[in-house]
């Protein structure tokens, strides 16, 4: 399972600190100690205030934060928290999402379909790699490639399931069910979501209350009837 997104479910849900602090706490740090060498920003609260701006819909600091990623000051990716398999992935693919949720034509950028290449070329130089291809499964939704993305989910599942894996495999099933998601196939992604609520490492209430991933099925009363069950008990 993606940690971010997992430690930031786990935060609402038991009421320990919040992720959102502990970056903060991580960036006073370097500030005092000085960046890495290497990096002029770090990987992975880079990609944590990503996830932040796109759940707060806060679409022009989205897209402030990608474009600072894309233009190579922490090497063109994101720390493996897109989506819920812990990869990291072309930062181009966040783009995408966030013209999805702005209502965009998927196809009317030609540089997402050179996002999904790159990431095409990672899958293909692992291509045992499930979590890979879980996230382009992702991408191909996004892209309204609906077949491609729903056998590549699949796939991903078949190859790392959680029987095999249960620290990882609930990560690609929950990739599973965001595919189904966002291909009209509400009925199959409700399947998925059923299953990792009663997973350990599965899916947890503030990852499904914030995530702009789940907006294609956020209206349905099934998914308010989920965060419901999911939710914190006092």
């Amino acid at each position: 399972m993606n940690r971010a997104k997992h430690d930031v479910g786990r935060s609402v849900n038991d009421g320990a600190v919040s992720l959102r602090d502990v970056v903060m706490r991580h960036e006073v740090v370097q500030q005092r100690n000085g960046p890495p060498a290497s990096t002029a920003m770090d990987r992975g609260v880079s990609s944590l205030n990503i996830g932040f701006a796109l759940n707060d819909r806060d679409w022009p600091k989205a897209k402030q934060l990608l474009e600072q990623v894309k233009d190579g000051e922490i090497g063109g990716e994101d720390d493996g928290n897109f989506g819920y398999a812990t990869v990291p992935v072309p930062a181009g693919c966040y783009s995408i999402l966030l013209a999805r949720l702005q209502g965009e034509n998927p196809d009317a950028n030609p540089s997402f379909a050179q996002a999904r290449e790159q990431l095409s070329q990672k899958v293909r130089a692992s291509p045992g790699n499930a979590l890979l291809l879980s996230a382009l499964g992702i991408v191909d939704a996004l892209l309204a490639r609906k077949e491609d993305s729903v056998k590549e989910a699949r796939r991903a599942v078949e190859i790392l399931p959680i029987s095999k894996d249960a620290m990882d495999g609930p990560g690609v099933l929950a990739n599973l069910a965001v595919v189904y998601a966002w291909t009209d196939e509400p009925d199959l992604a409700f399947e998925q979501l059923g299953v990792l609520a009663k997973t350990p490492e599965g899916v947890y209430y503030g990852q499904l209350k914030t995530d702009q991933l789940w907006t294609p099925i956020r209206n349905d009363p099934r998914f308010e009837k989920l965060l419901a069950e999911l939710a914190p008990r006092n």
